[in-house]
This record gives C-alpha cells, sequence and structure tokens, in this order.
C-alpha cells in the first residue's frame, strides 16, 4: 500500500520526540525521569529514550500545556468525499474525536536526523517511524452523503479501527537564539505519511438504528475501506500533526538544543 501524506503542519507522531524535553521531577541533563541523555550519532539510544517517552508520558505534562497521548485529542475532522467511488459519496464531520493505542502499544522503530552544532545553518530534519498494531477513532459524527442510491443523513457516535498502522513522521525545525545566550528549536514544518494494511467503521444510529439496514451499510462502507481511506486517512494524520505540533513545540520551548545530548 503506498504511503497517503499530508503536508500541513501532521499523525501521527512526533510524540517520541518529546523524550527529549525537561519536566518536573527532572533526571540528569533535565530531562525527565527515567529518561536519559544519548550521544548524538547514538539512534539505537534514541529510540529506546522514545520508546520510553510512550509509556511513561502517556498521560501527558499539565504544568508544560503538554496534552494526553492516550488518547490524543484530534478535535473535529472534517472529510469530504473526492469523487473517487460512485457508490459512496459523503460529507463527514467527527467531533471530539480521539485517537487511542498509540501511546499504550506503539513501537518506535527509528529516529534520526539530529546534529550536534547547535548553530547550523540550515533547517534540522527529523525522520520517526512508529508501528501500532491498531489504532482507533472515537467520535460524534454527522455525515450527509449517499451510499449506492441511498442517501445516508444521520449522527451518532463513530469507531474506525486501523490495523497495523506504519507512521513516519518528518519534522521540520529552525534554531532561533534568545536573549539567554542559547539555541531553541522552532518548528517549521510537520508532515506524516501512514500505511494502513486495514480500517473498519463502525457507526451508531445510521438510519435511526434499523438494524438491517445499518449492518447492511456498514458491510458495504467497509468493503469500500480502500477508498474511504483516500479521504479519511490525510484527514485523521493532518488532526493528528496539528494535536503532535502543540505538544512538541510546547516541550521544545523549555529547553536549549545544546543541552539536547550527552557531553562527548
Amino acid at each position: 500500500m503506498q504511503f497517503i501524506g499530508v503536508s500541513k503542519v501532521t499523525f501521527l507522531a512526533w510524540a517520541s520526540l518529546l523524550c527529549l524535553m525537561p519536566v518536573s521531577n527532572q533526571a540528569k541533563g533535565g530531562f525527565p525521569a527515567p529518561l536519559k541523555l544519548c550521544k548524538v550519532e547514538d539512534e539505537t539510544c534514541f529510540v529506546a529514550q522514545a520508546q520510553a517517552f510512550l509509556r511513561a508520558f502517556k498521560l501527558g505534562i499539565p504544568e508544560l500545556q503538554v496534552a494526553s497521548l492516550e488518547p490524543l485529542d484530534l478535535g473535529t475532522v472534517r472529510v469530504e468525499s473526492g469523487g473517487h467511488s460512485e457508490s459512496v459519496q459523503f460529507k463527514l464531520v467527527m467531533a471530539q474525536a480521539k485517537l487511542h493505542n498509540l501511546a499504550d502499544t506503539g513501537v518506535v522503530k527509528s529516529l534520526k536526523g539530529f546534529v550536534k552544532d547547535p548553530s547550523f545553518s540550515k533547517p534540522l530534519k527529523l525522520v520517526m517511524v512508529i508501528d501500532v498494531p491498531e489504532l482507533e477513532l472515537r467520535s460524534k459524527y454527522d455525515v450527509n452523503g449517499k451510499l449506492l442510491i441511498l442517501p445516508i443523513v444521520s449522527k451518532g457516535d463513530v469507531s474506525i479501527k486501523m490495523k497495523e498502522v506504519q507512521i513516519k513522521s518528518r519534522i521540520t525545525a529552525m534554531p532561533v537564539k534568545r536573549n539567554d545566550g542559547h539555541t531553541y528549536l522552532s518548528i517549521t514544518d510537520y508532515k506524516v505519511l501512514t500505511k494502513i494494511k486495514g480500517g473498519h467503521f463502525n457507526m451508531s444510529n445510521l438510519f435511526d438504528d434499523n438494524v438491517e439496514l445499518r449492518e447492511s451499510t456498514l458491510k458495504v462502507l467497509n468493503q469500500e475501506w480502500n477508498t474511504l481511506a483516500i479521504d479519511v486517512q490525510p484527514r485523521i494524520n493532518e488532526a493528528s500533526a496539528t494535536a503532535f505540533k502543540s505538544m512538541l513545540q510546547h516541550l521544545w520551548n523549555t529547553i536549549p538544543y545544546d543541552s539536547f545530548f550527552e557531553n562527548q
């Protein structure tokens, strides 16, 4: 399956990069316990610390305005079908959307791109890959569209389960020198590419919960997953990116880049 990308400020995550930031109960080097500093060339160490962050700080860091990772609040996600299928056309609004299972089950596979020099003249470009067995989005929904010849106008609860998800995050940041003499990072771009092996929709209150019509409709929707994903997947990525960019920037605002690494 091809990567589906988002070129705005986006999915997931990413969150494991947050492990390089300070919080209360600081460990050696000002980083949050139980994390430790890494040598700039030690990717294995970065991956281990990123993994530790996902688990240790999944409920966020309220004193630094870092939101929860489990679940991740995506706000409102708006999707409009792009005409990829004549049988399924819709406008879908998912409100109070939450993304579950990233922090609990995500496995960080790689994290690359750090450089030692805090005065680098070119943008810092970081790439991280996380594998997740299953992500689930839960939200309130409002849909207006059609399936085959049937109009669908409904509101209720929706769950979207995405199987075997691979998330590749590309983060671009520039150094900013502050009055304290230190260099900090400012995120200028956040992109996410995702691979999803398969997905499944479940929606309450379709056709006023007429069981037979609801189940047959969901069956067709799930058979059309690959077509629906063309429209739905990038919007989830985009919403995730907005959340992760905010989290990461709040943390990067608190620690100089020249304090990221173990002394060599």
